[in-house]
């Protein structure tokens, strides 16, 4: 059984990870919105940066102490959680609408990330090399969406800009920044540390760790993000917050971790493992959310105890060792 101290440094990390993530989250909106960031952009890249800084963090830390089954669990299992539950629970409460200005080019981008890291996870390790690619692809797809939204308000088209800032001062907004930055790596570190320990203790393999409790865990800063935007009737910010979070875990996230592992010895492999369940529920996931923003259909209440409902069986299924790809090859799962 695990100690009280790896127990307790887990579920403060979690904690942690989650209160300083609200911070952060809150005061890059409001500094967002200070300098005139549409809701779509401030979610892909103020709340979707901020709030997959803990992954980035986790995935960093996991990969530095050598647990890079942890990081990777943790980017795989934290893209399957920001789709159909940080999607699906704020749908319960308020339906979100789909298909604004510039959804369709993320959408695209995600895609993208998500094909190439299956693809590389079923072909080669990671090394060096994919790593600054994917650091690279990822300020390549900074810049194209700043420079296409630049042009889309000079020429007068509505890209949905929002003047209100959810705090009243600088200074406040300054703050809250500063305590989430100081706060994600004290939680990443308690995570990974308790969340190892736990692991070992129970015989669980740290993939499943990583795309189970702290994937969820890591995932709780873009659910408080999205209940506070649907409180507040945006749903282009947990759109933009989605795919923004899911695109900085590959890239951002992976980016790190393949940097990191590169050097390793034998190179660093993905768990076989992905292959056979997680990969193909984070290919669904990613085309779960395609299919609300390419109609342009809204993600109604049903659609998010759906969505809910299937990412509790997927929960099931990592539990009880499905293997889809052994459906394909004839055999049992």
């Amino acid at each position: 059984m695990p100690d009280i101290q790896s127990i307790a440094a887990l579920v403060g990390g979690l904690i942690l990870l989650g209160v300083a993530g609200e911070f952060l989250v809150g005061g890059a909106v409001s500094l967002g919105r200070r300098i005139g960031v549409s809701p779509l952009v401030a979610g892909i890249f103020i709340v979707g940066f901020g709030t997959s800084a803990p992954e980035m963090l986790v995935a960093v830390d996991a990969a530095i102490k050598g647990y890079p089954e942890l990081a990777q669990g943790n980017i795989v299992g934290s893209n399957i959680a920001n789709v159909w539950l940080v999607l699906g629970l704020p749908a319960i409460f308020a339906p979100l609408m789909c298909g604004g200005f510039g959804e369709k080019r993320s959408l695209t981008a995600m895609l993208i990330a998500t094909c190439v890291w299956i693809i590389i996870g079923a072909t080669i390790p990671l090394h060096a090399g994919i790593g600054a690619a994917f650091i690279l692809g990822l300020i390549g797809y900074a810049v194209y969406t700043f420079v296409s939204a630049s042009r889309a308000k000079a020429r007068g088209i509505d890209i949905g800009l929002e003047e209100d800032a959810p705090y009243s001062s600088l200074w406040q907004t300054l703050v809250f920044v500063a305590i989430g930055i100081v706060g994600l790596p004290l939680g990443a570190h308690f995570i990974v540390t308790g969340g190892v320990e736990v692991a070992d203790a129970l015989g669980i393999p740290d993939y499943v760790i990583g795309l189970t409790l702290i994937a969820v865990g890591t995932s709780l800063p873009e659910l408080g993000a999205a209940v506070a935007a649907v409180r507040g009737g945006n749903s282009s910010v947990i759109i933009g917050n989605v795919l923004g979070s899911n695109i900085f875990n590959i890239l951002g996230a992976g980016g790190l971790v393949a940097l990191f592992s590169g050097a390793a010895d034998p190179p660093v492999r993905m768990a076989e493992s992905f292959q056979r369940y997680d990969h193909w529920a984070m290919g669904a996931a990613a085309l779960t959310i395609a299919l609300f923003i390419l109609p342009k259909r809204p993600v109604t209440r049903l659609a998010g105890v759906l969505l809910l409902l299937v990412y509790a069986l997927y929960i099931y299924g990592l539990t009880q060792g499905w293997n889809i790809l052994a459906l394909f090859a004839g055999g049992n799962g």
